[in-house]
């Protein structure tokens, strides 16, 4: 383009001249201006073609000769930028500097901008900005100064000076690095032997070499060291290097240079090795004082050894085994000159372990010991969890809960505090009782009993340790069971309506004593008659839901005893007191009887008896006459007599005329019935007839009787008393007086009977019969015990004879040892009763005594029974005894009450040296039962000895345990010690105190057993010549002794033998009626209490009874109510153990009966219930007959193939019913069948007993043998056992010798099973032993026998089975004195001899004896 300016000059003269300058310069040549003056005042400036050179000042300069003037004109030429130094690609090292050049030029100058990529390639740009290290320049160069990697990239240099759309270029910078590192210099620290592990990481191009340097000069070489290993990895930004050192120690310690060089340069880095040892562990630590919640530490530091402690550790942690393994728990402590801590906000009675860990520059050191502390226990803060209250009864709640959580336990729980209180009673205070609780928590519960009945109770139960209670628990609610009600009604009244009725009311019972809600309401009420016996029962009871009740069909004029009671849905409450209400009066019956005798020949004589039922109070007799001529009446007369006569004679009367007469009673309220109608003829003839009446006369013993025989005629009088003629003064205490009265006084039972008296005047002849009753005391009823618990005995009684008059109510005595005797009031409705709240495992004395109008009957005989439970049993030293390193923990709980609570404990200990003097620690000697008990301040690893006792109320056990402590550490104690425990302390023959005593009982045991054999041995040759030397005097002896026995054993059997039945009365039937525990025992003084019908004198014997469960016989009557269904039965053995069962008997029967055996005629009897511990079942069954029960049997007796049984019953009956029932017995022979054949002795045979012990008291033996088809063979009991002594055994022995041949001879042929075979009378019966009989052995060799008493009478026993190799005898032993019955019956009149046994006798033992199918059958005890 091209351009032109014009320079004018407006005014000066001329010569004027024009001349061009640009920049002050004149026109260069190079700008090709051209300059044309149009005239002398003007001048033309022209470019032709403008460029960039051509801005610049123009000036114009005129000048003439007077002045020169300028003007100056910019000419600017806008040009678009191009580059003066273009950017190029550049490479720099890191660290060094660049300069980035980037100019250029333009019109107007063009701004220089710089961009960089905001990636790794060229696309997205953002501009550079001056920051530290980064410079822009003013010329538009870029200057970046210590390049590091992250400056790498395009850059882009951009020129624009709004001329067009500018340059720009874009170039590439690149870092070259050297290897460097992050930091130059670096220090590690290892402990002496570990690896030390020397790291360097280089950065920078690769490839990198690196070389480790020791101290900057020796460099490392793997090959030539085998200590070091070198790695080498590479990494995004270079190589990281590794040198390890192995098992370093102080000598490797130093500088350590890391060097590296690439093709840019090189680098290297320090790294710093001390190896070092850490501290000592820190000593001695311990517990300097142990709070509840806080320990406060202290220890002792150990040499400090390479580095310094720059502050202590201390860990903990629980040290309980049962909870999982916790972590550690830090506490610093970082002033350790004071080497102590106080660890806080720790768990009460909690055992932690502490241990303290040194820290210096060096590291730490090992854990010190560790230190286990319990910390001080506190108040538990929980309250027992799911407590829960259930009724069991109407007086008891069973309350249980579980123990707190164990962290708020804070302490081992040693027992619970259960408080109740009446829901709704206002008082807000809890009746509290302990129970003792476990250490280990767990589950508890209590019984309340005494509780209020049919009430809801509010409980409550808190935790208490050894510090003290913990809080109380919601209360639980619950509400006792409904009962009878405890109170009779109140206000109960009766009034008289009529004759026949009576109208009752009364008032509910107290609401707090009615235990339930009321269903009604009962009456019982029953006449009071004196009656004779009562032919039944009058009691009647009526029931009502009202208040009041009108009672009808009663008795007239008759007093009634009224009870009431209120009963529940749980039964009937209790009776009020009897209240006694009359009948109205009513009409007389008619009088019983009319006579009319002649007395005269113008007088009759007329006697009448009052009425049966007179209704009322007698006013009055009214006496009718009437005269009868043929069919014509002709005179009626009515009289009125006074109520106390009961006689008339008519007098005045006409000869042979007919005399009608009857008699009416009256009363106040009337005239009733009239008697029959007796009429006489009067006659001149005047037979001899008796005008009083006869029948039943009542009196009491002791008392004076008139039977009255008044007759007409003047007859001769005859008395007669059960037709034997009664003379005047025969008897001392009979009087006949002139009248004919018969007085008999201080009447006796015997003077009852019916007396006769016989009148005859020659014209005729009469008979009047009085039936004289005379009423005594009641015979003493028999008491029997059916079961007894740990604090209660049932009881049941029979009434035996009344005394010819109705009981009125029984007295029970009873007391436990030598306290004193306590007595009960009975209905005379009862039948049975139960005592409770006695002591568990006492021996209690119980009679009774029945009373009647007369008064009290003898006592019964008195029973010993003890109530269930024992002294206590000892535990295992195991579950007892859990030692520790400085205690031991006894779980008094573990030691068995057997069955009565344990009272307290007597603790002692001592350790077991070598000083023999050493005492006895006493640690308590009354001790309260807990669970556990902790007995502190023990040396580990020391054996010691336990010296224990319990007590309770039936005695006291001790027992003597040795335990070894646990060492320091807790580990077991050292084998030698343990042994020496079990070896014992004391070396027998080392200790003269005990190898004197121990060589004299030797020696005397040596010796006594020489004169043994040797008196054996003598005894073996004189035994048949002393036997036949003396069997005639035990003979008489024996028989001397039977009438003596006889009183006696009848009253023994009266504790369990069948009585007479009456009133339905009920009678125990199996093992669950009689308490497997109850012990009888019959004392001297009850044996010798005078009865008018018990006689003889007291016998020493004692007895041993087991039981087998039968069934009534026919005629008993009911049994008592059935034990509990759910009462476990006795477990039989399925194996036969004779031997073990009778060991267990034995002992049994040992403890209660030793002392006794040693009193020379003065031995207790005694029965004994064998319980579940003996391999016998015992069933009481107090009755005279058996038989199988549907109800049992056949499941039973199946499943049980060895049972053993014992008969002790005796009968009853006559001899010939006895026989009857024996015959139905034997032949009864069902899958179920225990089978009792009876026999009726003689008193004619001597008492013949066996005793396997020679001389002691014979134990029970009972065995029954069950064959494959269920048929059983029974071997009873012996009942009674006195001692015989061996004279007396040698005796009876010859006796049989000599009696043997006459047993054969005298034998009827009968085979022995014939049940009829029997003694024609039965006077008095003597115990026996049943036996089973075999059949001869050996042909030809005589009768034998296995085992057995001679019956007394002809006593049948059935064979068992015939000979058989399935049975291995056992032969007799000369000691045991041989027990005889020929095995065929003699005549029933005759003596039965005893017969010698042969050689070959043997003994069956039950437990190898194969079974049969033949039964054992036996005759039954006497009575």
């Amino acid at each position: 383009m091209r351009t032109r300016t014009v320079c004018g000059v407006s005014r000066g003269d001329p010569p004027l001249k024009l001349i061009w300058l640009k920049d002050g310069e004149p026109l260069p040549d190079l700008l090709g201006a051209n300059v044309t003056m149009l005239d002398q005042y003007s001048s033309l400036l022209s470019i032709p073609s403008l460029s960039a050179t051509h801005s610049g000042e123009y000036t114009c300069v005129a000048k003439n000769p007077a002045a020169e003037i300028k003007y100056t004109a910019l000419l600017q030429v806008k040009v678009p930028p191009r580059w003066i130094v273009e950017p190029v690609d550049a490479n720099v090292e890191r660290n060094r500097h660049i300069m980035l050049h980037c100019q250029a030029q333009g019109v107007p100058t063009p701004s220089i901008v710089w961009k960089k990529a905001t990636g790794s390639k060229s696309g997205e740009y953002e501009e550079v900005r001056e920051r530290p290290f980064t410079k822009l320049l003013g010329n538009g160069s870029l200057l970046l100064q210590h390049v590091k990697e992250d400056r790498e990239g395009f850059y882009l240099c951009q020129a624009n000076n709004g001329i067009g759309t500018g340059i720009g270029k874009v170039i590439q910078l690149k870092v070259n690095s050297s290897p460097y590192f992050s930091s130059t210099s670096r220090s590690v620290m290892v402990k002496k032997g570990d690896t030390a592990l020397l790291q360097c990481s280089v950065s920078g191009d690769k490839p990198i070499n690196i070389v480790w340097m020791r101290s900057g000069k020796n460099t490392l070489n793997p090959s030539t060291n085998y200590k070091i290993s070198v790695k080498q990895e590479a990494t995004p930004d270079g190589v990281s290097a590794e040198l390890q050192i192995r098992t370093v120690d102080a000598t490797d310690s130093g500088p350590y240079f890391c060097r590296a060089s690439n093709l840019y340069g090189n680098d290297q880095q320090l790294v710093q090795l001390q190896v070092q040892e850490p501290p000592q562990p820190p000593s001695v630590l311990e517990a300097a004082m142990i709070s509840s919640r806080s320990v406060n530490l202290k220890w002792q530091p150990k040499t400090l050894g390479t580095g310094d402690v720059s502050k202590y550790l201390v860990e903990f942690r629980e040290a309980d085994p049962a909870l999982f393994v916790e972590q550690w728990q830090q506490v610093e402590v970082k002033d350790p000159p004071t080497f102590n801590a106080l660890i806080e906000n720790l768990k009460p009675a909690t055992r932690y372990a502490f241990r303290v860990i040194a820290e210096g520059s060096a590291g730490r050191s090992a854990p010190s010991q560790e230190l286990i502390v319990r910390t001080e226990p506190q108040r538990p803060a929980g309250p027992p969890l799911n407590l829960s209250a259930r009724p069991l009864s109407s007086t008891e709640l069973l309350i249980s809960w579980v123990a707190p959580l164990p962290e708020l336990r804070h302490g081992d729980i040693q027992g619970y505090n259960v408080g109740y209180k009446l829901a709704n009673s206002g008082n807000t205070a809890y009746n509290f009782t302990s129970v003792s609780g476990d250490g280990d928590g767990g589950n508890g519960e209590l019984l309340l009993s005494g509780l209020a009945k049919f009430q809801r109770y509010n409980v409550v139960v808190q935790a208490f340790n050894q510090v003290g209670p913990g809080p109380l628990s919601e209360p639980a609610t619950s509400q006792t069971m409904e009962d009878v009600p405890s109170r009779s009604p109140e206000d109960v009244r009766c009034a008289a309506l009529s004759s026949q009725s009576l109208q009752v009311s009364w008032q509910p019972p107290p609401i707090y004593h009615t235990n339930g809600l009321l269903q009604g309401y009962k009456l019982v009420f029953e006449p009071i008659i004196d009656d004779i016996q009562p032919s039944k029962d009058e009691v009647e009871s009526r029931k009502t839901t009202a208040l009041t009740m009108v009672l009808t069909g009663l008795r007239k004029y008759t007093n009634y005893s009224i009870q009431v009671l209120a009963h529940t849905r749980m039964g009937d409450g209790v009776l009020s007191k009897p209240l006694f209400c009359h009948s109205e009066e009513d009409v007389p019956e008619a009088p019983a009887d009319i006579k009319v005798v002649v007395s005269s020949s113008q007088s009759l004589y007329i006697s009448w008896l009052p009425p049966t039922e007179p209704n009322g109070v007698i006013t009055k007799y009214s006496l009718y006459t009437r005269v009868v001529n043929g069919r014509e009446e002709l005179n009626n007369e009515k009289r009125s007599l006074p109520s106390q006569q009961a006689y008339y004679e008519a007098k005045g009367l006409h000869p042979h005329m007919e005399y009608q007469f009857w008699v009416t009673a009256s009363t106040r309220v009337g005239e009733g019935k009239s008697s029959r109608v007796a009429s006489q003829i009067t006659t001149n003839r005047i037979p001899a007839r008796i005008i009083s009446f006869g029948g039943l006369v009542v009196r009491p013993w002791r008392s004076t009787v008139t039977l009255p025989c008044t007759a007409v005629g003047k007859p001769k009088r005859d008395w007669f008393k059960s037709d034997v003629v009664l003379r005047q003064g025969g008897h001392h205490n009979t009087q006949i007086l002139d009248n004919g009265d018969l007085i008999i006084s201080s009447l006796e039972l015997g003077d009852g009977g019916n007396y006769s008296c016989q009148v005859d005047n020659g014209i005729g002849t009469d008979r009047l019969t009085h039936i004289l009753l005379v009423q005594v005391p009641p015979a003493a009823p028999t008491l029997y015990v059916t079961s007894a618990t740990s604090s209660s005995i049932l009881m049941h009684w029979k009434c035996g004879f009344t005394g010819n008059a109705p009981i009125t109510g029984y007295t029970l005595f009873y007391r436990r040892g030598n306290a004193n005797t306590d007595e009960m009031q009975l209905s005379r409705h009862a039948s049975s009763h139960e005592l409770k709240g006695l002591v568990c495992g006492s021996t209690y004395q119980i009679y009774l005594s029945a009373q009647n109008k007369v008064g009290p009957s003898p006592s019964s005989i008195m029973l010993h029974v003890r109530t269930q439970g024992q002294s206590p049993g000892q535990p295992s030293s195991t579950a007892l005894l859990a030692p520790n390193s400085t205690s031991l923990l006894v779980r008094l709980h573990s030691w068995p009450d057997n069955g009565c609570p344990i009272l307290y404990f007597v603790l002692q200990y001592k350790a077991v040296t070598d000083d023999p003097d050493a005492e006895w620690v006493m640690v308590s000697n009354a001790l309260k039962p807990q669970r556990r008990l902790v007995v502190p301040n023990l040396l580990p690893s020391t054996l010691y000895h336990l010296r224990m006792e319990a007590h309770n109320v039936a005695g006291e056990s001790s027992a003597e345990f040795s335990f070894v402590t646990l060492t320091k550490d807790g580990d077991p104690p050292p084998p030698e010690i343990v042994q020496r425990g079990h070896r014992g302390t004391t070396v027998f023959y080392g200790n003269i105190n005990l190898l004197i005593p121990s060589i004299a009982a030797l020696s005397g045991m040596i010796c006594t057993i020489v004169m043994v054999i040797i008196c054996y041995r003598n005894m073996l040759k004189n035994a048949r010549p002393l036997a036949e030397q003396s069997a005639h005097s035990q003979k008489e002896s024996l028989e001397n002794r039977a009438n003596s026995e006889a009183a006696q054993r009848e009253r023994y059997y009266a504790t369990i033998h069948k009585v007479s039945m009456q009133n339905n009365d009920k009678i125990p039937e199996t093992s669950e009626d009689i308490s497997p525990y109850a012990t009888f025992q019959l004392s001297e003084g009850a044996a010798n209490m005078s009865q008018p019908h018990h006689g003889g004198p007291a016998n020493t014997l004692l007895h041993s009874f087991m039981y087998h469960e039968r069934a009534l016989a026919e005629g008993c009557s009911s049994p008592p109510p059935a034990a509990s269904k759910n009462r476990r039965r006795h477990s039989r053995k399925t194996e036969p153990e004779s031997e073990e069962s009778e060991s267990d008997q034995d002992q049994l029967t040992s403890s209660r009966t030793e002392s006794s055996n040693q009193h020379e005629g003065k031995i207790k009897h005694s029965i004994i219930y064998h319980g579940a511990q003996s391999s016998t079942s015992s069933d009481l069954s107090p009755m005279s007959e058996q038989k199988s029960l549907p109800r049992r049997g056949r499941s039973r007796y199946h499943h049980q193939q060895y049972q053993f049984s014992t008969n002790t019953t005796p009968r009853h009956h006559n001899s010939n019913k006895m026989n009857n029932n024996t015959s139905n017995n034997i032949n009864t022979t069902n899958m179920n069948m225990n089978t009792n054949t009876t026999a009726t002795p003689s008193t004619s045979n001597s008492n013949k007993i066996l005793s396997p012990r020679g001389g002691g008291n014979l134990k029970s033996i009972s065995s029954t043998f069950k064959s494959q088809d269920s048929i059983q063979c029974h071997i009873p009991t012996l009942v009674k056992s006195p001692s015989i002594s061996t004279q007396q055994q040698k005796q009876f022995h010859k006796q049989q010798v000599q009696g043997s041949t006459n047993s054969s001879s005298n034998s009827n042929g009968n085979m022995p099973c014939n049940p009829n075979s029997n003694s024609s009378s039965l006077k008095q019966q003597q115990p026996l032993l049943i036996t089973p009989k075999l059949h001869q052995l050996e042909a030809g060799s005589g009768p034998q026998e296995l085992m057995g008493l001679d019956g007394i009478g002809g006593s049948p026993l059935v064979a068992c089975m015939p000979p058989s190799s399935q049975f291995r005898p056992i032969p007799h032993k000369s000691s045991i004195m041989p027990a005889h019955e020929p095995p065929h019956h003699q005549n029933h009149s005759n003596h039965l001899p005893p017969h010698h046994p042969s050689s070959g006798s043997t003994l069956l033992n039950p437990s190898t004896a194969m079974l049969s199918s033949k039964f054992f059958t036996a005759p039954t005890l006497p009575k």
